[in-house]
């Protein structure tokens, strides 16, 4: 139909906006992302704990060259790439419930499924990112101070697709949690508690007589991987299955699973209202 005139003394009426399309989930989590500072000096952080958890590794010996290169001390719970990347994916969602300005709308933050597909991917991304800085960080630190007696380059691919595993999944649970319960505190816990909690029950459990069938899956696993595949895809599954065959492992998986269906319950039932 034909425009409504103006009203005289009136200003013309503005344009409508389009409605939005397929990839606004994507572009808006990658300008509210990019448009916060804490995600950068998280990621600075972890780099900076990463480099002197690493040079201290090194210069005390005996210990694996993947482990060397993420920079993970027996203190912590995770490497230090693995706890950015669950703050990271906390704060995707809990920035948003602490400042609603940022929402689709000023009632309530959007919980939709499409927004949750582009926060995982750009947080699958930023965390693939951090991780690889990390490796070559800690790869050229170690080289330049220690020579040849520095991890090979044979171990960094190792080390960055054993770490990327884990942290991906951290930051997929950070941010599932922070979701669910709308506070990133809630999402970080939850990262944290995967390792301090749920892995050494499920350790107590493989080791119980209850368990005694699930030795040996990581090798049945790895059987499936024999297909012809490219190499790339193919060293993914073995990081996959390798932290697969960890109580950590187990424990990050049973997490995901459980949060991905509170998430989506909660989804569900916020659209019915």
């Amino acid at each position: 139909g034909a425009r409504p005139a103006a009203r005289p003394g009136l200003p013309p009426p503005l344009p409508a906006l389009p409605p939005p399309g397929p990839s606004w989930p994507l572009r808006y989590e990658l300008r509210r992302w990019m448009g916060v500072g804490t995600s950068w000096w998280a990621m600075a952080l972890a780099l900076l704990a990463g480099l002197g958890s690493a040079v201290a590794l090194a210069w005390a010996g005996s210990h694996p060259a993947e482990r060397v290169l993420s920079g993970w001390v027996e203190p912590l719970p995770l490497p230090p790439a693995a706890i950015a990347a669950g703050l990271l994916g906390a704060l995707a969602f809990g920035q948003e419930f602490r400042y609603p300005a940022l929402a689709h709308a000023s009632r309530q933050v959007p919980r939709r499924l499409s927004l949750l597909a582009g926060k995982l991917l750009v947080s699958c991304a930023a965390t693939l990112l951090l991780c690889g800085a990390a490796v070559a960080v800690n790869a050229i630190a170690l080289t330049l101070l220690l020579g040849t007696r520095g991890p090979t380059p044979d171990a960094w691919a190792g080390a960055f697709h054993g770490i990327a595993a884990l942290s991906v999944g951290c930051a997929w649970a950070g941010l599932l949690a922070a979701g669910v319960f709308r506070s990133a505190l809630v999402g970080l816990a939850a990262v944290v508690a995967v390792p301090l909690a749920l892995a050494p029950g499920l350790r107590a459990l493989l080791n119980s007589p209850l368990g005694q069938d699930l030795h040996g899956l990581p090798e049945r696993l790895t059987a499936l991987t024999t297909l012809p595949v490219l190499s790339a895809l193919d060293r993914w599954l073995t990081a996959s299955v390798r932290l697969a065959a960890q109580p950590v492992g187990w424990a990050l998986a049973l997490s995901l699973a459980v949060l991905l269906c509170g998430y989506t319950l909660v989804s569900l039932r916020g659209g019915r209202r």
